[in-house]
C-alpha cells in the first residue's frame, strides 16, 4: 500500500512502468471499481489516477469521480441537512465512494456522494472527466486497429471509409488456439473472420478405398487443399447467401484477428451488403472428386517418401554407431555390429 501511495503522489506522466504496475495491482483488488470498468480501461486506469490529502473535518463532494480511501477514514455526510448520515457506516481504509460514471436518480441512493473526513486522509481519485477521455481514447484505438485489419485485406483495400466503419462497429477482436475448427465442410460459417496473424489450413474430404481380404470399405480422409493467412478473410459469401462452406477451415497456428457475427453481417445496409458480395470470394471452390483424389494421392506419396527418408537416415546413423536420443557416440559400427575393441583384439 505504501509503495502504491508513493507512486500515486507523482504525476501520471512521471511514473515508471513498474509504478503503473503497482497501482494497477492495487486497483484490481477494488471490487467497487472493477464492476464499473472494462478490461482495457482497468489496464490503463493508472494513467489518470491521482492522490489527494485531506485534513480532518473536511467535506468531500464525490459527484465528479471515484474515490478510494488509502489512509484514514471518512463518514457519509448529508450535504442538504449538514449532518452525518447515520444510516451508512464509516468508510475506512480500502473503502470507496463516488462513481466513474454519472449517477442517475435510481442509483444515487446506493452510492455515497458526500463524506466528512474523520482524520487526516490519503484518498485516491479518478476524475470523471479523465475517465471519459480515457474511454474515448480506448475506443478510438480499438476502431483504428479494426479498420486497419479490414483494409489490410486486399479485397477491402479500396472500400469507402463509411462502409469500413459499418464492419468495424460489429467486429470483435479474438484469438484462436492452434488446431481449432473454425468452419466445417457442408455447414454455414458461424462468423466472418479477418486474419491479422497466424495461419489456417483449408481441407476437403476425400474418400479412400481400404481393401481387405473379404470386403471393401470406404473411409473419409481430409486433404489439405489450401491455406489462409494474414490479410485474408472468409465467411462473407456463406453467411449472406446461406451457402454451406465447400471446405473445412482449421487453425494451423495460433490465429489473431477479428470476427463479425452473422446477425451483424445480415443487419448491414444494402450498399455495404452489395459491396461485400461484389468483392468477397468463397474460401475455395469445390474441387472435383478427381482433383481431390489426385491431391490426396500426392500427399500420401509425400508421406511415404518422408517415411523412407527417415528409415534411410536411421539406418545410416545406426551403421555409424550413432544412437539418436542418447546424445553420445557408441562403438557399435559396421553391418555386423563389430566394435573397435573386438577389431583390435583380432
Amino acid at each position: 500500500m505504501n509503495q502504491a501511495i508513493k507512486a500515486l503522489k507523482k504525476l501520471p506522466i512521471e511514473r515508471s512502468q513498474s509504478e503503473h504496475h503497482v497501482i494497477n495491482k492495487l486497483l484490481k483488488g477494488v471490487h467497487s471499481l472493477n464492476s464499473q470498468l472494462g478490461l482495457q480501461e482497468l489496464k490503463q486506469i493508472s494513467t489518470i489516477t491521482t492522490v489527494e490529502t485531506w485534513d480532518r473535518g473536511q467535506i468531500i463532494f464525490a459527484h465528479n469521480g471515484f474515490y478510494l480511501v488509502l489512509k484514514g477514514s471518512v463518514k457519509p455526510f448529508n450535504h442538504e441537512t449538514l449532518r452525518e448520515d447515520q444510516t451508512v457506516s464509516t468508510i475506512a481504509t480500502g473503502g470507496s465512494f463516488g462513481s466513474c460514471e454519472p449517477v442517475n436518480a435510481a442509483e444515487g441512493s446506493d452510492i455515497v456522494q458526500c463524506v466528512l473526513t474523520l482524520e487526516t486522509c490519503e484518498i485516491l481519485k479518478i476524475s470523471r472527466s479523465g475517465y471519459e477521455k480515457l474511454k474515448k481514447d480506448i475506443l478510438a484505438r480499438d476502431h483504428e486497429v479494426k479498420a486497419a485489419l479490414i483494409q489490410g485485406c486486399q479485397l477491402y483495400l479500396h472500400w469507402p471509409k463509411l462502409s469500413i466503419n459499418h464492419l468495424v462497429d460489429g467486429m470483435q477482436l479474438k484469438t484462436f488456439p492452434a488446431n481449432q475448427v473454425l468452419v466445417k465442410e457442408g455447414k454455414i460459417c458461424s462468423f466472418v473472420a479477418f486474419i491479422a496473424r497466424g495461419e489456417c489450413n483449408i481441407l476437403q474430404d476425400a474418400r479412400s478405398l481400404i481393401k481387405s481380404v473379404d470386403t471393401k470399405s470406404c473411409r473419409v480422409r481430409s486433404v489439405v487443399v489450401g491455406k489462409l493467412g494474414p490479410k485474408q478473410s472468409f465467411g462473407e459469401v456463406s453467411i449472406l447467401l446461406d451457402q454451406p462452406s465447400p471446405c473445412t477451415v482449421i487453425t494451423a497456428t495460433e490465429v489473431h484477428g477479428g470476427i463479425i457475427q452473422p446477425e451483424c453481417v445480415k443487419g448491414l445496409d444494402s450498399v455495404t451488403t452489395a459491396l461485400i458480395l461484389q468483392t468477397a470470394q468463397p474460401v475455395c471452390g469445390k474441387l472435383s472428386e478427381e482433383e481431390v483424389m489426385k491431391e490426396f494421392l500426392t500427399q500420401e506419396r509425400m508421406k511415404k517418401w518422408e517415411l523412407e527418408k527417415r528409415k534411410i537416415l536411421s539406418a545410416a546413423l545406426f551403421y555409424n554407431g550413432v544412437q539418436p536420443g542418447r546424445g553420445k557416440w557408441t562403438f557399435n559400427r559396421g553391418p555386423r555390429g563389430k566394435t573397435e575393441k573386438s577389431n583390435k583384439s583380432i
